[in-house]
């Protein structure tokens, strides 16, 4: 009844305060109570046992349901044995339409077969008459309708007939080329092509061919061979660089012939024995093309262009394949120099710097687009690919060292509150940003990526010969810090550009495909790379970290040698100080605590910001545990000597600090501790310190009676 304050509240109501007539009273509110418990008895019994109660409702809710579903139950499999009896009777009807169905498509796959055949056969003879005719535009148009149907059987399991419509437009191919490939080279002869310079500027005298020139150009493109049925012919060639001009073949017939009396001139003059053919000089073919493409690139557009635009393309399309074909006898002559000098380094590496400004001055100065087919893919084969990051590697390696022994080396460039720029530091990433330029070019990341590697690879070796020089010398700690603080600075700022974004994108897509490919199960995995230089920047802090302590350790010797004196003072004879403001710093101290403000005023200026912001709380704490174990444990104390340590360290440690961060105290919080309870000071708790130190530092006091209640 207790825990129902309610209930008692109620029943103490019910029965009142007066005791006379109280088993009375009791008996009728016991009966009152009884009657309630009956109504709400026959409430619970109508709603569950009644026939109009909710559970005997939902009961034949239920059996209804079951009674329904039993009775599906029955139709569901009277429908099957009635499907079961119409499959059966129906089973010889169904193959009877069956056969007939196959029957049907056999015949209309004939029917289509002789069509096709049919087509084929006429179009053909149409193109015979319409030649005969001299009907040009009716035999190109009969020459496309061959070409789409081609098309449309290439995937088709006739391989006769594919067969055999490849070789009628092959046949007619060769037919139409020849009939206006001869009219065009007419054209071209009286045109006197190539002509010279002074003869592209008397635009009267030319554009009397003009129209008969976009005439057959635009019949030589038209009947040129669909994708699916050319193929290349580069039989005069070794297999190795046939299949690099693979990429080549989609080149322009009217480009192929202009291009006719250049290919003459460049394997004339550099291929074979003529002066003009010296391997040491891959810049004179070179220079060469691009004077051709310089030369000739407008006329090429103003004539071809139109052409293009009638053919569904652009009329800068025109100058791009004029330039492809152009470099395919580049890419000739490259494979065959590259291959036979990949002894002489001097020489290789002569050619890969040519060829790599050659594809530079394509893309900036002429647009060439990046999807068209590339000289780069001339370097990037197996062979030359291993050769030439091997000679990246072996130069680098050779700068490398030139750095690091300039005398100069460490010299200061740059001062700025972020970063502070040495000489090292510069020609260093210069090489990189270099070597970043010359492979940027490539077309495949796979590639890219190895010559990351290189990079990544070079940037710990140089870390590692700073590592080293730094423990032979301790001279130019300084710079050596603001070289790797500089490096990895640049390094990141290097990572979030779209190079080095796409190259951690495409390395994470990697990592993912191998993890792939070793489990049994797809498992994702997270990127959580923020640059591809993340390994580097983080070997490069720890070593900025390990610089930072050797750093401050040097100061802090310079400190520990200035303090002998101070250490050795007479602590246990000190005079009491009666008025701390008129306390002056212990004389044995003075020159300590100014070498400490010095060297912090040195670093503070040689040192940017974000470095001495990590340099001086070191050297504050490696100062204090200096003072708390070298001083106030080496010694002992008396009242005076006390006071005067604490005075030292609130009045002139503490404002030195306090130069650099509001809250001084934070770096020296033990020392602090240790001078007070040193000072016996009434109420004071240390909470740093440990129980075994407070008892220690208690005993460097020579009075006896401890204040202090260790607890």
């Amino acid at each position: 009844m207790a825990s129902n304050p309610s209930a008692l509240i109620e029943i103490n109501g019910e029965l009142g305060d007066n005791f006379e007539d109280l088993i009375t009273r009791c008996e009728k509110y016991k009966q009152v109570l009884q009657n309630r418990k009956h109504d709400i008895t026959q409430k619970i019994n109508s709603q569950v046992v009644g026939p109009n109660s909710n559970m005997v409702k939902t009961l034949n809710k239920v059996h209804e349901e079951r009674d329904r579903i039993v009775s599906l139950r029955k139709e569901v499999e009277l429908l099957k044995s009635k499907y079961a009896r119409f499959k059966k009777e129906t089973e010889s009807i169904r193959t009877i339409f069956q056969k007939l169905i196959e029957d049907l498509k056999y015949n209309c796959n004939r029917m289509i077969y002789f069509t096709c055949l049919r087509c084929i056969n006429s179009r053909s003879n149409k193109i015979r008459t319409d030649l005969m005719s001299k009907r040009d535009s009716e035999a190109i148009k009969s020459y496309k309708i061959l070409c789409e149907l081609s098309f449309a059987l290439s995937t088709s399991p006739c391989k006769h007939l594919i067969s055999y419509i490849t070789r009628v437009i092959n046949y007619w191919h060769c037919v139409l080329e020849k009939c206006y490939s001869e009219d065009f080279e007419i054209i071209l002869k009286q045109m006197n092509w190539p002509f010279t310079m002074n003869e592209i500027t008397d635009n009267a005298k030319l554009n009397n061919f003009k129209q008969q020139f976009q005439r057959l150009a635009n019949m030589l493109i038209k009947v040129q061979l669909p994708s699916h049925c050319s193929k290349d012919d580069h039989s005069e060639f070794d297999e190795q660089t046939s299949q690099l001009l693979e990429h080549y073949s989609h080149v322009s017939m009217p480009i192929i012939m202009i291009l006719v009396p250049f290919r003459k001139r460049f394997f004339y003059h550099f291929t074979g024995k003529k002066q003009t053919n010296k391997p040491d000089k891959p810049e004179w073919f070179l220079s060469r093309v691009l004077s051709w493409i310089r030369d000739y690139r407008t006329f090429v557009v103003d004539w071809l262009g139109p052409v293009y635009t009638e053919n569904g393309k652009r009329p800068i399309d025109s100058q791009h394949d004029f330039i492809t074909g152009l470099l395919q006898f580049v890419v000739v002559k490259l494979d065959s120099d590259l291959s036979h000098f990949q002894l002489e380094d001097v020489v290789f590496s002569h050619i890969v710097d040519e060829t790599l400004a050659f594809e530079h001055e394509l893309r900036k100065v002429y647009n060439y687009p990046n999807d068209y087919p590339s000289v780069t893919e001339v370097l990037t084969q197996a062979q030359i690919f291993f050769k030439w990051i091997n000679m990246e590697r072996k130069y680098a390696h050779i700068k490398m060292d030139e750095i690091l022994q300039n005398k100069e080396q460490w010299k200061i460039l740059i001062y700025d509150s972020q970063y502070c720029m040495t000489v090292c530091a510069d020609s260093f990433l210069t090489l990189l940003n270099t070597m970043s330029d010359r492979y940027s070019i490539l077309r495949q990341p796979r590639h890219k990526l190895q010559f990351l590697k290189l990079q990544t690879d070079l940037l710990e070796e140089f870390r590692q010969n700073i590592v080293d020089e730094e423990i032979e010398s301790n001279e130019y700690l300084s710079e050596m810090l603001c070289t790797l603080h500089y490096i990895s600075y640049t390094l990141y700022n290097w990572g979030t550009n779209m190079h080095f974004l796409s190259l951690l994108n495409y390395k994470c897509e990697l990592e993912n495909e191998v993890r792939n490919r070793s489990e049994s199960e797809f498992t994702e995995v997270l990127d959580t790379a923020d640059t591809v230089f993340d390994d580097s920047i983080r070997l490069y802090n720890l070593g900025i970290d390990n610089l930072l302590n050797c750093l401050t350790e040097n100061i802090m010797t310079k400190i520990k040698y200035i303090s002998k004196q101070y250490k050795r003072d007479r602590w246990h004879i000190m005079e009491t100080l009666v008025d701390e403001n008129k306390y002056s710093i212990t004389d044995s101290g003075w020159m300590m605590y100014e070498t400490f403000t010095e060297n912090l005023n040195t670093l503070n200026k040689s040192l940017p910001t974000s470095l001495f912001n990590k340099c001086w709380p070191i050297l504050a704490t490696k100062m204090s545990t200096f003072l708390f174990n070298d001083i106030l444990l080496a010694n002992m104390f008396n009242r005076g000597g006390a006071q005067h340590l604490l005075c030292d360290v609130r009045y002139k440690l503490l404002p030195i600090i306090s130069k650099y961060t509001t809250k001084p105290s934070i770096y020296i919080e033990r020392l602090l501790e240790a001078c007070r309870v040193l000072n016996f000071e009434p109420n004071f708790k240390p909470v740093i310190l440990k129980r075994n130190e407070v008892s220690e530092i208690l005993l460097r006091r020579i009075e006896h009676g401890n204040v202090l209640e260790l607890e």
